[in-house]
């Protein structure tokens, strides 16, 4: 999914591509939303014993710093996007990165004691497979775990008007080869994927704060791209609009069911 960034030239508005440090910062707000998450499921494991740790999809490295603080283990990455990990190589330069398909990890079987992966396995050709190869490179005794996995055939929005916007992401996401049901597969992905002492669940939704400027602005970059060859950039700028001012309102709601899931590796 290509991301765009809105610009004003002669008063017409164009839509560019976002740039890797956009794209990260879109990372960075989505590791904000699982982080409680990351720090329950480091409690649970024996964290001090964790002696290397692969973020598979690792995007631009979101989440290998924070990784790395919550266990003494050594951090890898891997990403088909070697653009995205020549950020992530300067996010994170003590991590070690490789480029590679998820369907053809090139690790050694049993090499790492955990591996994760964060708003992935949407985008993966064969989650079956992928899952696979994860299994594959964890020792046995060691987990996989997918922090987060969207489901947009869920996505509530109210008021009314805005829910046009669940079906014309659902079409978006399809065209460009996303999964957008992917969080209600992911048990059983885990189920059949010869794991044990499962545990999955879907995020609480919480409407105490308001999305910040940051926030609203990411979201809504995604939302232009998604919508970009639907709408016009007019009707665009109206919808962003009427959103903001909705929200401003307090009567605007979002929320988009995101599911999680992790297993123990037996061999």
């Amino acid at each position: 999914m290509a991301g765009n960034l809105e610009a004003k030239a002669g008063g017409v508005t164009i839509i560019m591509p976002l740039s890797r440090e956009e794209w990260h910062q879109r990372f960075l707000v989505q590791a904000q939303w699982t982080e409680a998450l990351r720090l329950y499921f480091f409690d649970l494991i024996k964290k001090d014993h964790l002696l290397s740790v692969l973020d598979a999809g690792c995007g631009t490295g979101a989440l290998l710093r924070d990784l790395g603080s919550l266990s003494p283990a050594q951090i890898f990455g891997t990403d088909i996007d070697i653009d995205h990990l020549r950020l992530a190589s300067q996010v994170c330069p003590e991590c070690a990165l490789t480029g590679s398909d998820v369907h053809h990890l090139p690790f050694q079987t049993n090499s790492f004691d955990l591996v994760i992966c964060h708003y992935f396995l949407m985008w993966v050709g064969n989650p079956k497979n992928a899952l696979s190869e994860m299994h594959r490179i964890t020792r046995p005794g060691g987990s996989v775990v997918a922090f987060a996995e969207p489901d947009y055939g869920g996505r509530i929005d109210y008021p009314p008007e805005f829910i046009r916007i669940r079906d014309y992401q659902i079409s978006s996401l399809l065209n460009a080869g996303a999964d957008p049901r992917m969080g209600r597969k992911l048990k059983h992905l885990f189920t059949t994927g010869g794991f044990s002492d499962l545990e999955y669940g879907v995020y609480q939704g919480s409407w105490q704060e308001e999305l910040s400027d940051r926030e609203f602005e990411s979201e809504w970059n995604i939302l232009k791209e998604d919508l970009s060859g639907i709408l016009s950039k007019a009707e665009l700028q109206a919808l962003k609009k009427h959103d903001l001012a909705a929200r401003k309102q307090g009567t605007r709601l979002v929320y988009v069911p995101t599911f999680y899931a992790w297993g123990k590796v037996v061999k």
